[in-house]
């Protein structure tokens, strides 16, 4: 293929486990797809400053992508802004979080710099209280391409993905070291999120905080309040499906394992250890806060060809159906007997699993968010 569209420069940093960090190589090879000349950057490695250089006094530079922050300038001040802005070329952080804890990801006197978030409301909240007048998109997680695990030799039923930060009980009860009033606020907030979890955080946040909080005050509301629901869910989806024997990657179950007998806690994996088991599974549970839109785990179920099992967002409602994804009940009393019936029609499962996974192959691969992020950067051409 002819790489007659400039070269691509994109950032590799360290991850845990590996999991960002594979992202990058796969949207390399999307830029590649669409005619462009991807170039990755490891700036872990000593000299990546010389060979970055290298590259823009050597080739047309027409993109800077930085996946999770790597390689953006350190700071404000550091002499890595004028560098960028001395070339002529968009520069496209792609973010994998809700904007509250990337603040100074976000706020850089960058000229030409485009932030794109998995949640579609996350350039209002970037608006409101990070970068006036800032280029915000919206850009969905995706998956890489990989052959498909046959059915019948697939060993294990349901699998979850996802540490645990700290037993959600425990969070909880720490809340009162703050005083009444604080520990009063976070749950009223927490309440108002179970009602309805695909209702931005933040607008939830701000109806018991007020409507006039500034960033300060909000954030650490925020944080706390999206630490405990992401770790609830998971438990809560665990606990009321223990009994369907599922497999639990990640950190800090330890605490559970106990009780739960009949799940099978394996602790943490790499990427590529996640990867293989999940292209042994038949279905994948995805609990989480819908307000953040999407969550790498879907795609990489559907890329796999597994069964998804999903919280709503706003995001997956409009681009899946109950022929190829299965919301969760929002309520985990409710999650037994449905996940159960699913799994039990067999035929249905398969036919679940194969329709995401053409869903994904038609519209959600990584060459699908690279035309996007050129597109926002305005670097495909109108034939392309």
């Amino acid at each position: 293929m002819s790489r007659a569209n400039g070269t691509v420069v994109l950032f590799l940093g360290e991850s845990n486990f590996g999991n960002i960090g594979s992202m990058v190589p796969a949207l390399a090879d999307g830029f590649g797809q669409l005619g462009f000349d991807p170039v990755i950057i490891d700036i872990r490695r000593a000299g990546h400053e010389d060979r970055l250089f290298e590259v823009i006094g050597s080739r047309e530079v027409v993109a800077f992508i930085s996946v999770s922050g790597f390689g953006l300038p350190p700071s404000p001040a550091s002499d890595a802004v004028r560098i960028f802005n001395d070339v002529d070329a968009p520069i496209l952080g792609v973010f994998l979080d809700h904007p509250f804890s990337l603040r100074d990801r976000i706020d850089m006197p960058l000229k030409n710099y485009h932030a794109t978030f998995p949640s579609e409301h996350a350039g209002a909240f970037c608006e409101r209280y990070i970068r006036p007048g800032g280029a915000f998109h919206h850009l969905p997680h995706s998956s890489v391409e990989r052959a498909t695990t046959p059915w019948a030799v697939r060993d294990i039923d349901l699998l979850l993905t996802g540490s645990l930060f700290l037993p959600p009980n425990t969070q909880r009860a720490a809340w009162g070291d703050h005083g009444a009033d604080v520990e009063g606020k976070l749950n009223d907030i927490v309440d108002l999120v179970w009602l309805d979890l695909a209702r931005p955080l933040e607008v939830s946040v701000r109806e018991v905080l007020g409507e006039d909080v500034d960033f300060e005050t909000l954030f650490p509301y925020m944080k706390t309040v999206d630490d405990y629901i992401r770790n609830a869910q998971r438990v809560d989806a665990i606990v009321a499906l223990a009994d369907l024997r599922p497999t639990v990657i990640g950190l800090g179950w330890e605490a559970y394992a106990g009780d739960l007998p009949l799940v099978r806690f394996v602790g943490q994996k790499t990427i590529e250890e996640s990867l293989e088991m999940t292209d042994r599974s038949r279905a994948i549970l995805n609990p989480f806060p819908g307000y953040n839109g999407s969550h790498e785990r879907v795609f990489n179920a559907m890329a796999g060809g597994s069964a998804v099992l999903s919280s709503r967002s706003v995001y997956y409602e409009s681009e899946f159906s109950s022929e190829n994804m299965f919301f969760l009940p929002n309520c985990a009393l409710d999650m037994r007997s449905a996940v159960a019936d699913l799994l039990a029609d067999k035929d249905r499962l398969r036919a679940m699993a194969a329709a995401g996974q053409q869903r994904f192959l038609s519209a959600h691969t990584w060459t699908h968010r690279a035309r996007s992020l050129a597109q926002i950067g305005e670097i495909l051409p109108v034939a392309a």
